[in-house]
């Protein structure tokens, strides 16, 4: 009874005959009730453990794959959310072998912990943070390698190229659309667009891309890389991170960033990436760029939507009277190219989203066109629309209260950012948009003055700066000069929600390493930022760096002091809230 068992779950092997020589057919089932697995990524490994032709589990559970010559082979099945699969060698002869697969449920990785920031490891085994997280992401990657590589999911695609400002805001761009393409373009930004007069400044003519996920699982990325398990703050709360970071400090352009998974389905949500060792002047900004990943119900992986951003970059000449002439570097702007795409013949859920603009009245006979019934006697109404975007998440901020200052015409935005805000009356007032972010990061334009003709038609958008410029603006240059320090930001309540003003906030970490002359040289500082909150229960304090491992504290007189352990993110930017009375 034990070895049927074990026969079971290892493979059932039955030969057939009279058809295609060198077949594997295969079934894919649940261990557990042996209902069929829909997208499950399936593979010939050939005795020297290299990986041959591979597919997915149809709507049956079934998939069928061709050796491509007789020989030992061993079948690989991998899908997120089940633990992964391999049989005993098969003797691959010329007939055909049916091979049924039973996967079990994986179980979830272990909680993340904080990591040191000294520490640089490579990827460790199955059993630890990282080596669990891997073991899960390497699962969607090379299912998303293989959808590509294969052209399996026709897509159409919407791509763009933008200049943007030093806050990112849209000053040109152009479009371009794709329809039922075999795969998503590798598109990149060089040099030579960003600096035309420049060229001889940056040799080869390096184009930077956003990483695919062939390169990702590669053994020559891998093997070159530091890993670490991180835990999600501010847009990424609540997933479990897997951050790398090149092993070694070199001369040649490599890639830092973050995959995140959502720790309660194992599936793999986003990319954010980063360029490092880039030639000087690129290293004025940070190049960085974002890939959002997709599990199509047949069990290929798409990438939806994606970007990668070059600073722009232009020289100033100082001609000081009886100094030197000196030329330095400053950040113009940044050029930036990415698209969405989807599966070929399906509806687009969003367009490109171009600059924000600013409130403006619609032609009066456009607006009076627009109207449901021109010729009704009810007074002709006015409308406000537009949409409040959120630069640090990438999406419309919700529950954004926008009023007239008078209060009388009020509304919120929807799970997207957008809103209409109509009143029955001409409008010479001010507009207020209200939301605990925008007064936290003290976001401009909150209010703005607004003037609408009665019947007219007018569009006030509001854009929250990214995370990038918000450091840049509350914060100085970190130690090394390269980027702007990290920032902690967020409100301090009591037990029953209320704000706490006048309380005392401070962190303190230890710094166990930093860099000097390209060497890590030991150290052991204890180090303290501070700051009181506001009015409104709110703290903004500076000098963080990624990774930072920091303890969080808050004290007023006559109430027990609140301390907590706290991580730094990759973004940099730490959204925490404090509460007294809190359990």
């Amino acid at each position: 009874m034990h070895l049927r068992h074990i026969l079971i779950a290892a493979a059932s092997i039955v030969v057939g005959s009279q058809l295609a020589a060198q077949d594997v057919l295969i079934e894919v089932v649940e261990l557990t009730n042996g209902k069929p697995i829909v997208g499950a990524n399936v593979s010939l490994v050939d005795e020297h453990g290299l990986g041959l032709a591979g597919n997915f589990s149809d709507q049956g559970g079934h998939a069928v794959l061709r050796a491509p010559t007789p020989g030992l082979y061993s079948v690989k099945a991998d899908k997120v959310g089940y633990d992964s699969w391999s049989s005993v060698q098969l003797h691959v002869l010329a007939t055909q072998i049916h091979v049924r697969v039973g996967m079990a449920v994986t179980r979830n990785p272990q909680l993340v912990i904080p990591r040191s920031e000294a520490a640089c490891q490579s990827l460790t085994p199955v059993g630890t943070p990282a080596g669990d997280l891997w073991l899960e992401i390497k699962k969607a990657l090379t299912a998303s390698a293989l959808t590509e590589a294969q052209g399996l999911v026709p897509l159409d695609v919407d791509l763009y190229e933008r200049s943007l400002d030093r806050n990112l805001e849209v000053v040109g761009q152009r479009t371009e659309q794709r329809t039922r393409i075999a795969r998503r373009p590798a598109v990149g930004i060089s040099w030579d667009q960003v600096d035309s007069t420049r060229r001889s400044a940056v040799t080869g003519g390096d184009v930077y891309r956003a990483p695919d996920a062939a390169t990702l699982i590669s053994d020559d990325f891998v093997k070159s890389h530091c890993y670490a398990a991180i835990r999600g703050y501010g847009a990424e709360t609540g997933l479990s991170g897997l951050e790398f970071k090149p092993a070694r400090i070199g001369s040649q352009p490599e890639l830092t960033g973050v995959l995140w998974m959502d720790p309660k389905s194992n599936v793999l949500r986003s990319l954010n990436f980063d360029y490092v060792n880039l030639p000087v002047p690129l290293r004025v900004a940070r190049t960085s760029g974002r890939l959002e990943f997709q599990q199509l119900p047949s069990g290929q992986w798409i990438v939806p939507s994606w970007y990668i951003r070059l600073p722009r970059v232009s020289q100033v000449r100082s001609e000081a009277a009886g100094s030197p002439v000196s030329v330095r570097d400053t950040l113009v702007g940044f050029q930036e190219v990415g698209g969405t795409s989807r599966p070929a013949g399906t509806k687009a859920t969003s367009s490109i989203a171009g600059a924000p603009g600013s409130i403006a009245a619609a032609d009066s006979a456009t607006a009076a066109g627009n109207q449901s019934d021109s010729s009704s006697a009810a007074t002709p109404r006015s409308l406000i629309t537009g949409v409040v975007f959120d630069s640090t998440t990438g999406h419309g901020l919700k529950d954004v209260v926008v009023y007239t200052g008078g209060g009388k015409f009020r509304t919120t935005t929807d799970a997207a950012g957008r809103y209409e805000l109509a009143t029955d009356v001409s409008l010479t007032d001010t507009l207020v948009f209200d939301h605990p972010r925008l007064r936290l990061f003290r976001v401009a334009d909150q209010m703005r003055p607004v003037s609408l003709p009665s019947g007219a038609h007018g569009e006030a958008n509001l854009v929250m700066p990214s995370y990038k410029t918000l450091r840049a603006k509350f914060c100085g240059q970190n130690e090394t000069g390269t980027e702007p320090q990290g920032l902690a930001a967020g409100y301090v309540r009591d037990a029953a929600g209320n704000p706490v003003p006048s309380a005392h906030v401070w962190a303190t970490w230890r710094v166990l390493w930093v860099p000097q002359n390209g060497r890590l040289v030991e150290t052991n500082q204890q180090r303290t930022v501070e700051t009181d909150t506001g009015g409104d229960g709110s703290y903004l304090m500076c000098g963080f760096a990624r990774g930072m491992q920091i303890t969080g504290k808050v004290g007023m007189a006559g109430r027990a002091t609140i301390s907590e352990s706290l991580v730094i993110p990759a973004s940099l930017v730490l959204e925490h809230d404090f509460r007294f009375g809190a359990r």
